[in-house]
């Protein structure tokens, strides 16, 4: 049986397109990339291939490094999540953050764990200006993301241990502070039932997120709300979090209805 021959360029390819997955090759194959070597790759200006390295760096499937050397992203590793129900959740969450992102006059966000990671599904943006941009695609560790704790903490302890155990790490001591430190303030999230991220994820950006279960209590992900860090007190911290318990009261009270 002889193999396909490889497929033909398509007759109306998409240039920019079809540019950035060659540097999404280049990063897969060979791991760094200079704006320079782009360029020279692409056969285009350095400004070109400095937008189209932003633009992957901004999806996630590409990180900077403080020598301005791109290396593969979180989004590039990561397969397809397997979850079917993710559709139907994702319809069912959406009129919900509509409403309370004009609640609130912040983006809201809707995430699903995946490992230890979460992987945010959709984000409505704020209206006004100065809000956080759109975050659709972006994967996060689950430790230090708003709505990734507000998961945690709804797991059964037993299935949190297991995903913190690579938290350890090569220094065992310092990972289990870091993980005593966390399974504390998962404690706290469970009482409050919101959890916030300040600076942990982006250093620009806090969040305050809960999470969405099921009638059965199974945590099928979470709901939060992004903010600039320059506008984040205590004050707005309080206003958001009955907004977000009301918007997971509602959200959970569809999920009784729907088949997932």
């Amino acid at each position: 049986m002889q193999n396909a021959p490889l497929p033909a360029p398509p007759a109306y390819g998409v240039g920019a397109l079809d540019r950035g997955l060659r540097l999404l090759q280049i990063l897969r194959d060979d791991g760094s990339l200079r704006v320079s070597d782009a360029a020279d790759h692409l056969g285009t200006s350095r400004s070109t291939a400095h937008r189209l390295l932003s633009t992957l760096v901004y999806r996630g499937f590409a990180v900077v490094d403080d020598d301005h050397l791109y290396l593969p992203g979180p989004s590039m590793e990561a397969g397809p999540a397997h979850l079917s129900r993710n559709r139907e959740l994702r319809r069912i969450c959406h009129p919900h953050l509509v409403l309370l992102s004009r609640r609130s006059g912040e983006s809201a966000n809707l995430m699903v764990r995946v490992g230890t990671k979460v992987r945010f599904l959709e984000t409505v943006e704020a209206i006004a200006a100065g809000r956080t941009r759109d975050r659709q695609g972006v994967i996060m560790p689950v430790t230090v993301s708003s709505g990734g704790k507000a998961i945690l903490a709804a797991l059964d302890p037993a299935a949190v241990a297991q995903i913190l155990a690579p938290e350890t790490g090569a220094d065992p001591a310092r990972g289990e502070r870091a993980v005593g430190e966390l399974l504390s303030e998962l404690a706290a999230i469970r009482s409050s039932g919101v959890a916030m991220n300040f600076g942990q994820t982006e250093r620009d950006v806090a969040a305050v997120g809960t999470a969405i279960s099921t009638p059965a209590g199974e945590p099928l992900g979470a709901v939060s709300v992004s903010v600039p860090t320059a506008r984040f007190d205590v004050t707005l911290r309080d206003r958001l979090a009955p907004l977000l318990l009301d918007t997971r009261r509602e959200i959970e009270r569809d999920l009784a209805h729907a088949d997932l």
